[in-house]
């Protein structure tokens, strides 16, 4: 049988005890804080760095992980597995994707068959993908059944979310869409989507309790859902209200919820909040 390994990035929210249990290696994300670099997780904890994001420290940045680190992590890895499935935030958002293609591209010849796949997606919903390419592991598949798998994920995963200002999204270069419609946007809650990995515009909503509906409307028009993801960035509170608006539709009981990780929080900051929704494997 196969050996076979997955790796993703820290952008994938996936809590540290479900990758330990999952045996999913994941590349940790950095801050630069007053020219100091510190790994995320490690050397420092998710709520200090929100709390330097967003408590007037001028000085943070969330740095990626570059082509060195995933060429040092892959050659840790030939020999020691036929496979290894290496899931990363979508393309359109970052250079994660092309920094572990970069890394990739160093390594020697080996018998270890190295995929580097973007997902199309950002943070639990990327952590979903992960998960369940290392489930599929555990439960005996192929890896070509595992490859399918990852796929299916990916296809059936859909996300939508809105932010408080348009502040940091415009200083994160994310946006594709022009300078007169972001402008349209300033004074209002505008739902966006993850359309193939990119930010698009969904729905225009002008009020916070608009957009949360739009959130639930969101997952509401998918004919089956199997997962859902609520991901918030500093207001915990509105999860209730989602909830009880997602009830009547999905069990809350069966919903994730999923602070977003220090670097989908950078780019979309404080009161930002997502929802998504997984279709399932049912491909008819």
């Amino acid at each position: 049988m196969a050996t076979m390994k997955v790796i993703t990035d820290g952008v994938s929210d996936i809590p540290f005890e479900v990758a330990r249990e999952l045996e999913i290696e994941v590349v940790p994300l950095l801050v630069r804080i007053d020219d100091r670099l510190y790994r995320i997780g490690i050397d420092i904890s998710e709520d200090q760095v929100y709390d330097q994001l967003f408590n007037g420290h001028d000085r943070v940045e969330i740095v990626k992980p570059t082509a060195t680190t995933f060429e040092q992590l892959y050659r840790s890895l030939l020999g020691r597995y036929d496979y290894v499935f290496s899931i990363h935030l979508s393309q359109h958002l970052g250079s994660i994707f092309s920094e572990a293609m970069a890394g990739r591209a160093r390594l020697p010849a080996s018998s270890t068959r190295i995929e580097v796949i973007n997902s199309k997606l950002a943070g639990m919903a990327l952590g979903l993908v992960a998960i369940a390419a290392a489930k599929a592991i555990r439960e005996g598949m192929s890896p070509a059944e595992v490859k399918e798998r990852i796929g299916q994920t990916i296809r059936h995963t859909h996300t939508a979310f809105f932010v408080d200002t348009m502040e940091y999204l415009e200083q994160s270069g994310l946006l594709t869409f022009s300078n007169s419609l972001i402008g349209s946007m300033q004074r209002i809650k505008p739902l966006m989507i993850l359309d193939e990995g990119e930010i698009v515009p969904y729905e225009r909503t002008r009020t916070r309790a608009k957009a949360i509906e739009g959130l639930f409307t969101f997952v509401e028009d998918f004919p089956h859902v199997e997962g859902v993801i609520i991901h918030y960035a500093t207001t915990p509170e509105d999860v209730e209200k989602l909830l009880e608006k997602l009830d009547p539709i999905f069990p809350r009981d069966r919903v994730q919820v999923s602070r977003m990780g220090p670097a989908i929080a950078a780019c979309l900051g404080p009161g930002a909040m997502a929802v998504t929704a997984f279709e399932g494997y049912n491909e008819a």
